[in-house]
Formats: structure tokens, sequence, C-alpha cells
């Protein structure tokens, strides 16, 4: 099993780490691939031993995976849902653990680094998570 990892975000990656994967993404690309790529690129980044590969080869991963995508769900409107990610999330981990010792938001979001929102979100998804898991045992 794939253990999640703490992912860099984009408001923490320089223009330069971003340049290569950049450099790949041609002209007149559908934004959404662009997010698609940005978002492999940031993961592969950020996965354990991405050190060891150069980023133009992440970013060439990135343009690959993307494209793989748009081949195989292209034309389509694909529901990406948060719960795996939000269950696997050490942050999203912390936050309800932490709003379960009856923290605030605020209190939560400064020790968290998330931001207030988010942990409301992080909320809201672990309690319809919780409703589902329940539902989903009742005798129909």
């Amino acid at each position: 099993m794939v253990e999640m990892f703490e992912r860099l975000e984009l408001a923490e990656v320089t223009a330069e780490q971003i340049a290569p994967l950049e450099a790949l993404i041609p002209k007149g690309w559908p934004d959404t691939w662009r997010d698609l790529a940005m978002s492999h690129y940031l993961t592969l980044l950020s996965a354990p031993g991405s050190s060891a590969v150069e980023p133009p080869a992440l970013a060439h991963l990135a343009v690959a995976l993307t494209l793989g995508i748009a081949q195989d769900l292209g034309g389509t409107q694909p529901y990406i849902p948060v719960g795996a990610m939000l269950a696997a999330s050490a942050k999203a981990r912390r936050a309800m653990e932490l709003l379960g010792q009856r923290c605030s938001y605020r209190e939560v979001a400064d020790a968290t680094g998330l931001t207030e929102s988010r942990v409301r979100q992080i909320e809201t998804e672990w309690r319809r998570q919780q409703i589902a898991a329940r539902q989903g045992q009742l005798p129909l």
C-alpha cells in the first residue's frame, strides 16, 4: 500500500522549481490540463526519493501522466472524492484530533498551518464520511 506523504503546496514552490514543467507545457493547452500537470509535478517533487531524480525528468512524467488522464478520461467529468485523501492526510487527521479536543477553528488552523475555512471543510467532509459509514450499516 502506498503511504501518503506531505505534499508541497503551489505557494511553497519557486518559479525556478516550476520552470522545467512550464517549459514543457505548450501554448494552447486547456487550463484543466495545466492544473493536472502542476498537481502531478508537485506530487512528484514531494514524493519520497524524488531528490534523486532531476526536476526536468519529473516534469516529463507529470506531462505524460496528464496526457494519459486526458486520453483515458477526456470528454468526461469524473468526480474525484476527497475522502481517501482526507483520511490519509496528516494535517487533516491532526485537525480532526484537535477539534475533538474542543480547540477552536482558529486554534486548529494555527496549529496545523491550514486556514480556518479549510479546517471547516475538513470537518464537513469527515462528518459526511461518518454518516455514510453509519448508513452503510443500516439494514434495508
